[in-house]
Formats: C-alpha cells, structure tokens, sequence
C-alpha cells in the first residue's frame, strides 16, 4: 500500500511540475513577443511622428524595456530551475539565488526614489545584502568542496 501511495505522489509531483513548465514557457512566449511588439510599435511611431535623425529611445520607454528583458530573464531562470528539478528532484541554490538578484535588481530599476518610503529603501538594501552575501559563501563553499575533493585525489 505505502508503495502505491508514493508511487502515485511521484507521479502526481511529476505530472504538476510538467503543468507548471509548460505554463512558464507560454507565458515566456507571449511576454517575448509581447516586448518585442512593444520595441517594434514604438519604433514605427518614432519613425512616423520625427524625423529618422532623432530615432531615440526616451527615458520611460527604455525603462519598460529593461524591466521587460528582466522579466524574461526571470522567466527563464525559472524554467531552468523547474527542469533541473524534473531531472534531479532538487532544487539547485544558485540558480533560486539568481532568480532572485534578478527580481531585486527589477525590483530597484522600478523603484522611484524620490517617492518611496525610507524603510522600503532600507529593506531593499537589506535584501539586495542578504542575496549578495549568501552568493558569496554558496560560491566559496563551491571552491571548499573543490579543493576537498582535490586534496582526496593526491592522497589516493
């Protein structure tokens, strides 16, 4: 009996992750074309309402632009995590702490300073801290192991 119940919850798990991938990429998808859309309509408008010597980007324009590449990235990031997770069954640090200094970095570029509170300010650089520095020692104790695994090999 236990062995049916966990062999239907595998199944299960396995089914509502490959859900959850397949909805990651169609939103990827549409939010891709989405922006792409969104460059090429404020293109054409540019092109229409000036001259073609004055074909730049204003400021607000260029930041929906990077908030939309972020968002992708985000995206991607996440299906990356959701597929090493079908293949391993776990779900890899780096790549969660990645996800997230993407996020923040969204987070920041969206952010008005002028308008937010100080506390907000306050717990952003306390987030954008953590994430640093839990990447710092996830990557050295990355280089620890190495450097174990080395000085096992010149033992043998």
């Amino acid at each position: 009996m236990k062995d049916r119940i966990l062999g239907f919850n595998q199944k299960f798990e396995h089914a509502i992750v490959t859900v959850l991938l397949a909805a990651l990429m169609v939103v990827v998808t549409i939010g891709t074309v989405g922006l792409l859309v969104m460059i090429v309509a404020s293109l054409v408008e540019k092109a229409q309402t000036m001259d073609t010597s004055d074909m730049k980007f204003t400021m607000p324009l260029l930041h929906e632009v990077f908030t939309g590449f972020l968002m992708i990235l985000i995206g991607l990031e996440l299906i990356k995590t959701i597929v090493m997770y079908l293949d391993d069954h776990l779900v890899h640090v780096e790549v969660v702490l990645s996800v997230a200094m993407i996020a923040i970095a969204r987070h920041v570029i969206d952010m008005d300073l002028n308008t937010a509170a100080p506390l907000s300010l306050i717990g952003t650089g306390v987030i954008i801290l953590a994430l640093a520095v839990g990447n710092y020692y996830f990557k050295k104790a990355g280089t620890w192991e190495q450097h174990m695994e080395k000085q096992g090999e010149k033992q043998i």
